[in-house]
C-alpha cells in the first residue's frame, strides 16, 4: 500500500464493505442533488411569486400617490416600501438558487487508468473513492446550507416587509379613525 492509502482509514475495511460504503455514499450524494433541486425549484417559485407581487404593488402605490381626488401618500409609500422588500426578497431567494459547483455520483473511466498504470489494488482504490465521496457530501452539504441560509434571509426580508407594511396600515387605520372621532 502507499503512504495515501495508508493514511486513509477506510483502506483496512475489505472490499465487499468498501462496495457497500460507495453504495451507501451514492445514494447520499443522489439524495443531496435531489434535495438541492427542490430547494431550487422552490426558491425560484417563491421569486416568481413575490416578483409578481411587487409589481402589483407598484403600480397600486403609484395610483394610490397619483390619484386626482384624495391621494394617499402615506399608504402610496407603504406599499412602495412593501414591494421594495419583496424584490430584494426576490433577488435573494434566486441568488440561493444560483448555478453553484455540486458533487455528483460517479466517476469518469480515465480517472482509474492511473491506478491500472500503478497496478493498485481494488481494495485501495475502492477506499480512495470513499474518500472522494466523503469529500464530496461535506462540499455539497455546505453548499446546501448557505443556499439554505440566504433562502431563509429571502424569506424574513419578505415576512419583515409585509409585516411592517401591516403595522404601517394598522397605524393609519387608527389615525384615520381617530381623526374622524
Amino acid at each position: 500500500m502507499t503512504n495515501a492509502a495508508s493514511s486513509n482509514p477506510l483502506s483496512a475495511a475489505d472490499s465487499v464493505t468498501l462496495t457497500e460504503i460507495l453504495r451507501q455514499a451514492e445514494l447520499h450524494l443522489q439524495a443531496q442533488l435531489s434535495a438541492a433541486i427542490a430547494a431550487d425549484q422552490r426558491a425560484y417559485t417563491f421569486a416568481g411569486l413575490n416578483v409578481a407581487t411587487s409589481v402589483l404593488l407598484m403600480g397600486g402605490s403609484y395610483s394610490l400617490a397619483t390619484q386626482q381626488h384624495d391621494p394617499n401618500l402615506f399608504i402610496g409609500a407603504v406599499a412602495f416600501f412593501v414591494a421594495v422588500g419583496l424584490f430584494v426578497a426576490a433577488w435573494v431567494a434566486v441568488m440561493s438558487a444560483r448555478s453553484v459547483d455540486f458533487e455528483f455520483a460517479g466517476s469518469q473511466p480515465g480517472v482509474w487508468s492511473q491506478d491500472l498504470a500503478d497496478r493498485k489494488p481494488l481494495q485501495v482504490s475502492l477506499a480512495e473513492q470513499c474518500q472522494n465521496y466523503d469529500d464530496a457530501i461535506a462540499a455539497n452539504r455546505a453548499t446546501m446550507a448557505n443556499n439554505s441560509w440566504m433562502f431563509n434571509a429571502a424569506v424574513n426580508v419578505a415576512l419583515g416587509s409585509v409585516g411592517l407594511g401591516a403595522i404601517s396600515y394598522l397605524y393609519w387605520v387608527g389615525h384615520v379613525v381617530a381623526a374622524q372621532v
